[in-house]
């Protein structure tokens, strides 16, 4: 008697149980589809006006044979360097040697700052400072691996690892570990990786790698003022305040720098550019220059176009879908490099991709994990719905 009596009730509640699951299915599923829809339709914005652009630039074969084996730039820290260990003032030495080797100087940014000089001056000969930045590119893969592993599965953390290994590649060529580029990235490898874990320690190490990052090049401001950022919008105020300190430090030894090279070229008669010379730079290269500094993964270095935009977009993708602060902190970071960099630049400048590298391979695993998981939904099917009650 009781069951026939409930049975009715029964069957009602578990057909609205039923249709909830059914709507909440459809409601998974439609929003599975439009977010492949959207990043069909990025996807494909990007392949047709990101087309064969991004291509190396090329050098002049007379200019390429007179500059042997080491690239004129990287001779000339090469010889300021040597300069400078061999006693003399940093910026007396650069004035010399910039000019020798044919470069620009009425911009205080055509001047390095002096960090490198004086830190590789230290170092008995250039096999100590590649056996330095070596150790640091070492540590950054195994810490990258180690970071990666503690928020994602093994797979995951082999891929980050894998295509971080892209960045580690620079160190072991050549006469590369002279360029402050490599030295800056490396150093945002380690602080990526230490970003990832809460204690605050890893986050001491953090700060600490991308303040120096930023100290050999003033092209880490990006990243730094991302990550301090966001850790006094997350109310991490010690957090905060250490990275503060660091940009006011760097604020410091770049006025110095300013004013020191300013002082050399009025007191050997150049002309100065008005501001701080940065027009030279602005060139508007868009996804064109975008796609030059993403091929500074050396795993990417020679893939096509279509290829860097997809790998740039899964990557960035992957960094928005991950739900930690340093993954967040990433994303950001990469989109203020991808905007500064899409405004300023000259093609033969696409080594400035180096400083947001670090930033992507994290992202990659992730994003095509993302895409993966919208397919599945996509394709989910409905449940069946049926009117028969009980027996």
């Amino acid at each position: 008697m009781f069951y026939t009596c409930a049975a009715p009730f029964t069957s009602c509640r578990m057909r609205e149980r039923m249709n909830a699951e059914v709507s909440t299915t459809e409601h998974s599923r439609n929003e599975a589809r439009l977010k492949l829809v959207c990043l069909a339709l990025i996807a494909l914005a990007g392949l047709v006006v990101g087309w064969n652009k991004g291509q190396l630039p090329r050098r002049d074969p007379i200019a390429l044979a007179a500059a042997g084996d080491t690239a004129p730039d990287l001779a000339l820290y090469h010889a300021i360097v040597a300069d400078v260990r061999g006693g003399r003032d940093y910026y007396d030495a650069a004035h010399e040697r910039i000019q020798q080797f044919g470069f620009p100087i009425s911009s205080p940014f055509n001047w390095r700052l002096p960090t490198y000089a004086w830190l590789f001056s230290l170092l008995p000969n250039k096999c100590w400072i590649q056996a330095v930045l070596l150790l640091l590119g070492a540590a950054g893969l195994v810490l990258t691996f180690a970071a990666e592993r503690s928020t994602s599965n093994i797979a995951q953390a082999a891929v980050a690892t894998f295509f971080m290994f892209g960045i580690f590649r620079w160190v072991l060529d050549g006469d590369a570990y002279l360029a402050q580029e490599v030295w800056a990235g490396v150093l945002i490898m380690i602080s990526v990786a230490a970003l990832r874990f809460e204690a605050w320690r890893w986050r001491l190490l953090a700060a600490l790698a991308g303040i120096a990052a930023l100290m050999f090049r003033e092209l880490a401001l990006p990243y730094c003022l991302a990550v301090g950022g966001l850790a006094l919008w997350q109310r991490r105020y010690w957090e905060a305040a250490l990275w503060a300190k660091g940009l006011v430090a760097f604020g410091c030894l770049l006025a110095w720098h300013v004013y020191a090279v300013r002082g050399e070229l009025v007191e050997h008669g150049h002309a100065t550019t008005g501001g701080a010379g940065l027009a030279q730079w602005i060139r508007c290269g868009g996804l064109d220059f975008v796609l030059l500094t993403v091929r500074m993964n050396s795993l990417v270095f020679h893939w096509p176009a279509s290829l860097l935009w997809v790998y740039l977009l899964v990557a960035l993708l992957g960094l928005a879908q991950r739900s930690d602060s340093a993954s967040r902190t990433c994303c950001l970071a990469a989109l203020l490099y991808l905007l500064a960099f899409g405004v300023a630049g000259r093609p033969e400048n696409f080594y400035w991709g180096l400083l947001y590298a670090p930033l992507l391979p994290a992202g990659l695993a992730a994003g095509m994990l993302a895409v993966r998981q919208w397919w599945i939904a996509s394709l989910s099917a409905e449940n069946p719905i049926t009117n028969a009650d009980p027996a």
